[in-house]
């Protein structure tokens, strides 16, 4: 009896442990399992994620470029009617200063630029340049002018004024109405950032 109760207490000490040994392996078994699962839930998380951020990213970009076009498009058309409002207001202003130059108080215009001019070109080879319309008004210019000079019609003078040029000095005068314009154009490009292309 001794042998069999020393064999029954081994085998129930037996049984005992390979069920704790069992209980303990299935644990643990279901603790990596767990770990592995939880491992696996975090890279498919984070490639979700990363597969997320590249599609917003894409998207955003996508969104933004679309926007910058559009932007772009709208200052073109921005910057397309500012200009034709400029040249609509150059062309008008012209068209004044033509009318100008065929009123009367142009002559005292004439007279002004002329002795505007004089007082930088104050030698006697100097060549008056004006309009051909305004040749009518010579004796008028020269007087104004107050000394020797040669007027000449200049193709290049649309609108009007007086253009001086003296060889000896080098130098050139412009009291153009063409050249004061342009210069208000120039202006306006300065202050405004119109750009009349």
């Amino acid at each position: 009896m001794k042998k069999s109760y020393k064999a029954s207490n081994f085998l129930d000490t037996l049984d005992k442990y390979t069920k704790r040994k069992r209980k303990d392996t299935i644990e643990d078994m279901k603790k990596q399992e767990e770990a592995e699962l939880k491992k696996a839930e975090e890279e498919i998380t984070k490639d979700v994620n990363a597969m997320i951020n590249k599609k917003l990213i894409a998207m955003k970009n996508r969104v933004f470029i679309e926007v910058s076009r559009k932007e772009i498009e709208e200052r073109k058309k921005f910057f397309r009617k500012r200009k034709e409002i400029m040249e609509d207001m150059f062309t008008d202003c012209k068209k004044k200063l033509i009318e100008f130059t065929k009123k009367s108080d142009y002559e005292n215009s004439l007279k002004h630029f002329a002795s505007r001019i004089a007082e930088v070109l104050n030698k006697d080879d100097t060549i008056l340049f004006v309009k051909e319309d305004d040749f009518k008004h010579e004796d008028l210019i020269r007087k104004a002018f107050g000394k020797k000079c040669e007027i000449v019609k200049a193709k290049d003078i649309e609108i009007g004024g007086i253009r001086g040029y003296s060889r000896e000095q080098g130098i050139m005068v412009d009291e153009t109405l063409d050249t004061k314009l342009y210069e208000q154009e120039d202006w306006a490009i300065e202050n405004f950032g119109i750009l009349l292309v």
